[in-house]
Protein backbone atom coordinates (compact mmCIF):
# COMPACT_ATOMS: atom_id res chain seq x y z
CA UNK A 1 0.00 0.00 0.00
CA UNK A 2 1.04 3.32 -0.73
CA UNK A 3 2.16 5.59 2.33
CA UNK A 4 -0.05 8.69 0.88
CA UNK A 5 -2.96 6.00 1.45
CA UNK A 6 -2.08 5.03 5.01
CA UNK A 7 -1.49 8.70 5.97
CA UNK A 8 -5.29 9.20 4.23
CA UNK A 9 -6.54 6.57 6.19
CA UNK A 10 -5.29 7.56 9.30
CA UNK A 11 -6.27 11.06 8.77
CA UNK A 12 -9.88 9.65 8.06
CA UNK A 13 -10.06 7.42 11.17
CA UNK A 14 -8.57 10.66 12.89
CA UNK A 15 -11.26 12.57 11.65
CA UNK A 16 -14.16 10.20 12.75
CA UNK A 17 -12.99 9.61 16.02
CA UNK A 18 -13.13 13.48 16.79
CA UNK A 19 -16.27 13.78 15.17
CA UNK A 20 -18.27 10.91 17.14
CA UNK A 21 -15.62 12.10 20.27
CA UNK A 22 -17.59 15.89 20.04
CA UNK A 23 -21.17 14.21 19.43
CA UNK A 24 -20.87 12.30 22.49
CA UNK A 25 -19.83 15.21 24.64
CA UNK A 26 -22.61 17.41 23.16
CA UNK A 27 -24.75 14.72 24.02
CA UNK A 28 -23.77 14.29 28.00
CA UNK A 29 -23.43 17.93 28.91
CA UNK A 30 -26.97 18.11 27.37
CA UNK A 31 -27.55 15.53 29.77
CA UNK A 32 -26.32 16.98 33.01
CA UNK A 33 -27.83 20.21 31.94
CA UNK A 34 -31.35 18.54 32.24
CA UNK A 35 -30.37 16.62 35.00
CA UNK A 36 -29.11 20.02 37.09
CA UNK A 37 -32.43 21.74 36.26
CA UNK A 38 -34.38 18.76 37.68
CA UNK A 39 -32.14 18.85 40.97
CA UNK A 40 -33.14 22.62 40.86
CA UNK A 41 -36.47 21.94 40.68
CA UNK A 42 -36.81 19.30 43.64
CA UNK A 43 -34.90 21.91 45.48
CA UNK A 44 -37.06 24.70 44.83
CA UNK A 45 -40.31 22.71 45.42
CA UNK A 46 -40.13 22.98 48.91
CA UNK A 47 -41.05 20.47 52.05
CA UNK A 48 -40.55 17.04 50.82
CA UNK A 49 -42.01 13.72 52.76
CA UNK A 50 -39.95 10.46 52.50
CA UNK A 51 -40.36 6.82 53.93
CA UNK A 52 -38.29 4.41 55.33
CA UNK A 53 -37.71 1.34 56.91
CA UNK A 54 -35.02 -0.25 58.78
CA UNK A 55 -33.16 -1.10 62.42
CA UNK A 56 -32.51 1.58 64.79
CA UNK A 57 -28.83 1.17 65.73
CA UNK A 58 -27.79 3.81 67.80
CA UNK A 59 -29.95 6.55 69.91
CA UNK A 60 -28.65 9.59 70.99
CA UNK A 61 -30.63 11.51 73.02
CA UNK A 62 -28.24 14.46 73.95
CA UNK A 63 -28.44 15.41 70.44
CA UNK A 64 -31.84 14.20 69.20
CA UNK A 65 -30.23 11.76 66.67
CA UNK A 66 -31.32 8.00 66.15
CA UNK A 67 -28.70 6.21 63.80
CA UNK A 68 -30.59 3.59 61.30
CA UNK A 69 -29.71 0.88 59.03
CA UNK A 70 -32.26 1.54 56.28
CA UNK A 71 -32.83 -0.05 53.17
CA UNK A 72 -33.05 2.23 49.97
CA UNK A 73 -35.26 5.49 51.02
CA UNK A 74 -37.23 6.12 47.88
CA UNK A 75 -36.56 9.11 45.30
CA UNK A 76 -33.69 10.32 47.94
CA UNK A 77 -31.01 8.02 49.10
CA UNK A 78 -29.50 4.69 48.66
CA UNK A 79 -29.65 1.82 51.84
CA UNK A 80 -26.91 2.59 54.33
CA UNK A 81 -26.16 3.20 57.93
CA UNK A 82 -26.85 6.87 58.80
CA UNK A 83 -27.80 9.38 61.86
CA UNK A 84 -31.08 11.38 61.06
CA UNK A 85 -32.13 14.01 63.42
CA UNK A 86 -35.63 13.71 65.21
CA UNK A 87 -38.11 16.47 65.28
CA UNK A 88 -39.21 16.14 68.53
CA UNK A 89 -36.98 13.95 71.66
CA UNK A 90 -40.85 12.33 72.29
CA UNK A 91 -40.49 10.14 69.27
CA UNK A 92 -38.01 8.10 70.86
CA UNK A 93 -40.12 7.12 73.64
CA UNK A 94 -41.12 3.29 73.19
CA UNK A 95 -37.62 2.78 70.50
CA UNK A 96 -34.88 0.95 71.80
CA UNK A 97 -31.49 -0.18 70.01
CA UNK A 98 -32.14 -3.37 67.58
CA UNK A 99 -35.84 -2.24 67.01
CA UNK A 100 -37.18 -3.47 63.51
CA UNK A 101 -39.00 0.57 62.28
CA UNK A 102 -40.78 2.53 59.80
CA UNK A 103 -39.80 6.13 59.84
CA UNK A 104 -40.48 9.71 58.12
CA UNK A 105 -38.52 12.35 56.81
CA UNK A 106 -39.74 15.60 56.37
CA UNK A 107 -38.12 18.91 55.32
CA UNK A 108 -36.17 20.37 52.50
CA UNK A 109 -33.16 18.59 51.30
CA UNK A 110 -30.87 17.80 52.54
CA UNK A 111 -32.52 19.11 55.95
CA UNK A 112 -34.46 16.62 56.55
CA UNK A 113 -35.70 15.19 60.34
CA UNK A 114 -37.33 12.10 61.53
CA UNK A 115 -40.97 13.56 62.36
CA UNK A 116 -42.44 10.09 62.70
CA UNK A 117 -41.48 6.39 63.49
CA UNK A 118 -43.12 3.21 64.63
CA UNK A 119 -42.06 -0.06 65.89
CA UNK A 120 -42.28 -3.15 64.01
CA UNK A 121 -43.50 -6.40 65.28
Amino acid sequence: MALWRVVLLLNLAMVVGVVSGYAWWGRETERLRQELARTRAASVAGEREFHGQGIVRAILPELDVVVVTHGEIAGYMPPMTMGFRVATPALLNGVAVGDSVRFVLRGTVPNLSVTGIQKLP
